[in-house]
């Protein structure tokens, strides 16, 4: 892959991340703000799970926060990479 393709999976998946991270925290802060059996969980316009009990909202939001980091991690392997392949000693 070339530069430009991999700042755009980079911009991407920081994208996501963020995303995912504001989840996380939109989850964390409801906690007990649920009003009948639970809350349904919606990501990027996808349903998630619909009626999660307000016990397990925590354990979700932990869930977006874990995922958050490992596309933020795979991103900056896009980002190293670029960089290891552009700083190499010409032989």
């Amino acid at each position: 892959m070339n530069a430009i393709i991999r700042w755009l999976v980079f911009t991407f998946l920081a994208f996501i991340t963020i995303l995912m991270v504001i989840k996380g925290i939109d989850l964390w802060t409801l906690r007990t703000n649920v009003d009948g059996d639970g809350i349904g969980v919606h990501f990027l316009g996808l349903e998630i799970n619909d009626r999660v009990p307000e016990a397990k909202i925590p354990t979700y939001a932990i869930g977006f926060f874990v995922a958050s980091f490992i596309t933020l991690l795979i991103a900056f392997a896009f980002v190293g990479k670029t960089f290891l392949k552009n700083n190499t000693p010409a032989r």
